[in-house]
């Protein structure tokens, strides 16, 4: 009998020692579905990439929910070349660090003039009666009889001076460095008063023997020396009817871009200036479609409050005409000091520049989800995008799945096959299922979370998507998910 006991204690010491037999350990299965509610475009006030304000100048002065994703400057070639080949692009690089440290990218354009009758030669001093310009490569002009000054106009035909300026630009893109993910888009300039590619004609009323406004072939040479020295960026080249073969090479014919090359008007809010398109319809149509794939980036014609010739409500047609979807945040009320310009326009006005910047551009919306996950670990996410806005994203964004542990720290990424490209706007939809299988994580609850994520080198952060739900970094939690 002793025995007999001593055999059951052990058994019974055996048992209490021995490990629980646990449940079936993985995921707990989950059949769930949303959806979610977009954010009205009179209260959408999202700020992302390439639509809508970008800091011009080093302003903003239109009010936003947050600061502008992208920054614009612009440079002459003088300050950038002080000698034959001996180049300081210290201003540039400075301000392309600086907007990188922002968390913006950063746009520019360089010139080769300025205004009018300011006296003034904004190429390098070396240029002007250089030995090798066939008529001096420039001569100064009384533009405008009534002002006094004079203007140097540069000779946009002198094969040299077209090569002293591709050679600008290349040396340019060897100190910004191949491919840099830090740029926004590049104006092709250089060529026109601010660079903006339209001069008065009056600057050729008494021109010196041998120089003649710029011809068609000399417009591409400018357009072309911007794409080989930076074939991999995103370019906008400028409007002008005047330059309509040089759109047709930019835009239509060239092969060098790696990236479809968009528009650039600036003179939005003026009336009457898009006028030199819509009275040429045909014309106007070979281009008319850009936006679908390029940016179209505006800069306002200087107006004031109470200007019926330009104003922020042609602003505001004008963008939802063309599809224009970037705006420069300042040169309005110029005469004011900087604290004084949004305050001195009226409320309609206002109001104006806000719902512009709200309507343009892209608004991607997620409109509903499902997610179906079995113990195993097999998981499929369905998705509906919606896109709102007026044009589609230009930039590279995926679609990703994403599960974030307890510690906000991101465990696992599947890419979605949603194409935002695809969505031109105008409430475009499309639906999207993706299947993967999980990997055995550690116990404990997951969020499952949708995220349009930059692919750069140089990445963004995340796109926002327009919907009341998501979170504060623009991403939407769609599922918790359980492992056992």
């Amino acid at each position: 009998m002793p025995r007999l006991n001593f055999i059951i204690a052990t058994i019974l010491l055996a048992a209490s020692a021995a490990p629980a037999i646990a449940g079936p350990k993985g995921w707990t299965a989950l059949n769930a579905s949303r959806t979610y509610t977009a954010i009205p475009v009179a209260s959408d006030d999202t700020v992302n990439p390439l639509r809508g304000y970008y800091r011009w100048q080093n302003q903003e002065l239109v009010p936003q929910s947050a600061p502008a994703r992208d920054a614009y400057r612009r440079y002459y070639w003088k300050d950038l070349e002080t000698a034959e080949g001996q180049y300081n692009f210290s201003a540039i690089l400075n301000d392309l660090a600086l907007a990188r440290s922002q968390g913006r990218k950063f746009a520019f354009r360089l010139r080769t003039m300025a205004g009018y009758d300011d006296n003034v030669v904004y190429a390098p001093a070396y240029i002007v009666n250089n030995a090798n310009c066939q008529a001096g490569c420039g001569f100064w002009a009384d533009t405008d009889t009534t002002v006094p000054g004079q203007t140097f106009i540069p000779d946009w035909n002198d094969p040299w001076l077209q090569q002293r300026s591709r050679a600008l630009l290349t040396a340019l893109a060897s100190a910004l460095g191949p491919n840099n993910p830090d740029l926004a888009w590049i104006d092709v300039g250089m060529y026109g008063q601010y660079g903006e590619w339209a001069l008065r004609s009056s600057a050729y009323a008494n021109p010196p023997a041998g120089i003649t406004p710029a011809t068609d072939a000399s417009k591409r040479e400018y357009a072309k020396m911007h794409f080989e020295a930076f074939p991999n960026q995103q370019h906008v080249m400028f409007i002008p009817y005047s330059s309509k073969d040089a759109l047709t090479f930019g835009l239509l014919e060239q092969t060098i871009t790696s990236r479809p090359v968009g528009l650039r008007a600036d003179c939005l809010s003026r009336y009457g200036y898009f006028d030199q398109w819509t009275n040429r319809p045909a014309e106007w149509a070979a281009f008319a479609a850009q936006w679908q794939k390029a940016p179209f980036v505006s800069e306002f014609c200087p107006f004031s409050s109470g200007d019926p010739q330009n104003n922020p409500a042609t602003a505001r047609q004008q963008a939802a005409a063309f599809h224009i979807t970037l705006f420069s945040n300042g040169n309005f009320e110029t005469s004011r000091p900087d604290a004084e310009r949004w305050g001195a326009l009226s409320v309609a006005e206002q109001n104006d520049l806000l719902m512009m910047a709200r309507e343009s551009g892209y608004r991607y919306a997620v409109a509903s989800s499902t997610v179906n996950l079995t113990a195993g670990g097999a998981l499929t996410l369905t998705t509906t995008l919606r896109n709102d806005g007026s044009a589609p994203a230009y930039e590279t964004w995926l679609v990703k799945a994403e599960l974030v542990n307890a510690s906000g720290t991101v465990v696992w990424t599947g890419q979605t096959s949603a194409q935002l490209k695809s969505l031109l706007g105008g409430g475009a939809s499309a639906s999207y299922q993706d299947n993967w299988t999980l990997p055995a994580l550690p116990t404990g609850d997951y969020i499952l979370r949708l995220a349009a994520r930059d692919t750069s080198a140089s990445p963004r952060a995340p796109l926002k998507w327009t919907i009341g739900e998501r979170a504060g970094d623009g991403t939407l939690a769609v599922a918790t998910l359980r492992r056992r």
